[in-house]
């Protein structure tokens, strides 16, 4: 059996793996017609020179980790719009006043939330304590972030709420919640800035290449079921939403397709592996001309909170990858730099 990529530490992983699950899942096979074509087919990924000892090679395939090898924390700004956490919030209560008849009752959080005992404590106390236990709450909402540690986080946290006056810190306190998504929202952007700028370093410079890499398994494991469609690779391919429905059965259609395929996640799809360890495409088209196609799809009821990274992304590993592969963001709505719309993209995809 082939290997698959495993996300977590982009190592191969036996594609036995579905054994060892036993008669829980249902396995699909690649249909014959195709396999000839695969055989010797590897898609590329990227590698990151290492270190060359008696135990391993020069060369590992790169995750976001290695990029973030001497990222800090506490040298990036904590420069966060807080703005909409200002909103007023509510618990609504139902009571039953009659066999069908109902009344709501809505109590605002914050007048029922400073009555709670360790709300008062906590603002009882002066600013540098107020800071320390409201910073322990918030890291522990953000939960584990690695590679960066846990003291960095409550470090960043402390530096964003001294800067914040009795008011702003009783808010937080009684929105925890929300600054507490907000936050972690402002670590994750400052990792991908960083992962990004030293992956563009390692391009570069040559320290960061493709090389072939992964191969189609013989079999998958989709899970749940999308429609049968003429040209797919396997037996069944995976579930799909609307848009995604509506646009391979388009891209199907064309008559310079062989077949298609609908990626699956971690740890059994193909990943675009570089400044963002999560870019799994959601398909792979071959041609008859042997172009490989991978496609992300964004649907209207997408943001694109991260998709301008991963289209950069995507775009850089078609460059390196080779004119054999194509990448294309394709949007229902609102395209981004980079991206296509589904027209354009298929008036491009029929003549690869």
């Amino acid at each position: 059996m082939e290997a698959v990529i495993q996300q977590q530490r982009l190592q191969p992983v036996d594609e036995n793996i579905f054994e060892e699950m036993g008669d829980k899942v249902k396995r699909y096979k690649m249909l014959p017609v195709h396999k000839p074509l695969l055989e010797n087919l590897q898609l590329p990924q990227f590698f990151l020179t290492v270190p060359k000892n008696i135990f391993s090679d020069d060369k590992a395939l790169l995750n976001q980790e290695a990029l973030l090898k001497n990222f800090r924390l506490g040298a990036e700004d904590i420069k966060i719009n807080f703005e909409q956490n200002t909103a007023e919030l509510y618990k609504i209560d139902i009571d039953q006043i009659e066999n069908d008849e109902y009344d709501a009752r809505f109590t605002k959080i914050e007048d029922m939330a400073v009555k709670e005992p360790i709300v008062e404590y906590i603002l009882a106390k002066p600013k540098e304590g107020q800071v320390k236990d409201i910073a322990h709450q918030l890291v522990k909402m953000i939960g584990n972030m690695d590679p960066v540690a846990d003291q960095e986080i409550r470090t960043y946290v402390e530096r964003i709420l001294i800067s914040l006056d009795a008011e702003q810190l009783k808010d937080v306190l009684l929105k925890q919640l929300g600054y507490a998504g907000k936050i972690k929202q402002k670590i994750r952007q400052h990792i991908q800035q960083y992962a990004e700028m030293q992956f563009n370093d390692f391009v570069k410079i040559g320290k960061v290449f493709t090389l072939p890499a992964w191969k189609f398994p013989e079999q998958v494991v989709p899970g749940q079921l999308g429609p049968s469609l003429s040209k797919s690779l396997y037996e069944r391919e995976g579930a799909m939403n609307g848009f995604e429905l509506s646009f391979i059965n388009e891209i199907a259609g064309l008559s310079n397709i062989v077949f298609w395929h609908r990626n699956l996640g971690r740890p059994k799809g193909f990943v675009i592996n570089g400044f963002s360890n999560n870019h799994y495409p959601d398909f792979i088209v071959c041609t008859r001309s042997g172009k490989i196609i991978l496609i992300e799809t964004k649907g209207g009821d997408r943001d694109n909170s991260d998709s301008i990274a991963k289209c950069r992304l995507g775009n850089e590993w078609a460059r390196q990858a080779g004119s054999q592969f194509v990448y294309f963001m394709v949007f229902e709505h609102n395209s981004i730099e980079g991206a296509y719309s589904v027209e354009k993209a298929k008036e491009l995809i029929r003549q690869l």
